[in-house]
């Protein structure tokens, strides 16, 4: 097999089989004998001979044939990135609207806390104080009716849905409060509308104090107090029937009570101003979420990846390669070395070392 069949199948041995293949075979190089020299220079009058050009095209050869190879490699990756870019192109497109959503939600949010924070009136916890007292007056009113009806003889499932209603209607009755609650702190905060600031203008209507819609909240007072009323009668009836008047008293009592506790606990957690906070709150976290959502999609990631893994491939083999062809290069040197006797054993003092035999570079410059 002659040196170039060896050069040639690089890609078939591991890096160390092949540096020592290439090794021995510029061991081998013999020149036929001529002049014996002894500590002689290289004759000036010797231009580059063919073991050179050999070597030079073998070096030439290994940075064309590394690259080509991360190439093979490469383009499964490279293949994998480009079918994911119209969706991961899709998804930036979303990511950057999302983004200026993220913004203004934020600059939103921040504005309204620095703006109506001294207007609140809700202290923190009571939202959740609220919903948990207000779910127990429902569940309570709920258990209450459940056991008279299982007790008059109904079917379990039926008198649960019916007792279901019943609780949750009262727990509802009170939810009027909330508005009468607006409508005392809309009073309280009225302002000229000359008299606001730029800022507090984006909030007028917390500072209109006049609702006309209070005919309505009246007429919805009047109807929640009704239905207190209806479901305490009824109660009482079905309790009065079963246990005696006494009975049906308390718990249609209780029933009434679980309609205005359900008022009072609305009134008391009601805050316009605060809830105006909490929706910028709320729309700031969807937006994040979303946000976060979008930076962590499939494409942007495994596009992101085999990108990676295509460019790690190419700047490997090119190193390799160029790596390879330095040592093709000096196997080029080591020939001249083990034939004293045609290349002499240096160039001569003064000389610039290396310009005689030397691969030219790709500019056309001596390497």
């Amino acid at each position: 097999m002659s040196v170039v069949d060896r050069f040639r199948g690089f890609g078939t041995a591991s890096p160390a089989g092949a540096v020592d293949a290439w090794t021995w075979e510029a061991d081998a190089v013999a020149l036929p004998r001529l002049d014996e020299v002894d500590g002689h220079p290289r004759p000036s009058s010797f231009g580059t001979s063919y073991v050179e050009q050999e070597y030079r095209c073998l070096a030439d050869e290994q940075e064309v044939s590394w690259p080509a190879k991360g190439e093979a490699e490469a383009r499964r990756h490279q293949v994998s990135a480009r079918g994911l870019d119209h969706q991961a192109a899709a998804v930036e497109t979303l990511l950057a609207h999302q983004e200026t959503e993220v913004r203004e939600a934020r600059a939103d949010h921040q504005h309204a806390l620095r703006v109506l924070a001294p207007y609140v009136r809700r202290e923190p916890g009571a939202k959740l104080r609220y919903w948990i007292c207000w779910m127990v007056l429902w569940l309570g009113d709920t258990a209450g009716v459940w056991s008279a009806a299982v007790t008059n003889g109904d079917v379990v499932y039926i008198a649960f849905g019916i007792a279901l209603a019943s609780g949750l209607a009262a727990a509802c009755a009170g939810l009027v409060g909330a508005e009468l609650k607006y409508i005392r702190m809309a009073r309280t905060r009225q302002r000229d509308p000359e008299s606001l600031s730029k800022d507090e203008q984006r909030y007028q209507r917390l500072f209109a104090g006049q609702d006309l819609g209070l005919p309505l909240v009246k007429l919805i007072g009047l109807l929640s107090l009704f239905i207190a009323a209806l479901l305490a009668v009824a109660i009482y009836s079905l309790r009065a029937g079963i246990e005696g008047s006494a009975s049906g008293l308390t718990f249609g009592l209780l029933a009434a009570a679980t309609a205005i506790g359900s008022g009072l606990l609305s009134y008391a957690a009601a805050d316009e101003v605060a809830d105006q906070i909490a929706a910028h709150a709320k729309r700031v976290r969807k937006a994040d979420k979303y946000y976060l959502k979008l930076a962590g999609s499939p494409a942007l990631k495994i596009r992101a990846q085999a990108d990676e893994t295509a460019r790690s491939i190419h700047q490997e083999h090119q190193l390799r390669g160029q790596a390879a062809g330095k040592r093709v290069e000096s196997l080029s040197w080591r020939a001249q070395r083990r034939n004293p006797q045609v290349f002499g054993h240096g160039f001569a003092a003064g000389e610039q070392s290396g310009v005689i035999g030397r691969r030219a570079r790709r500019n056309g410059g001596a390497a």
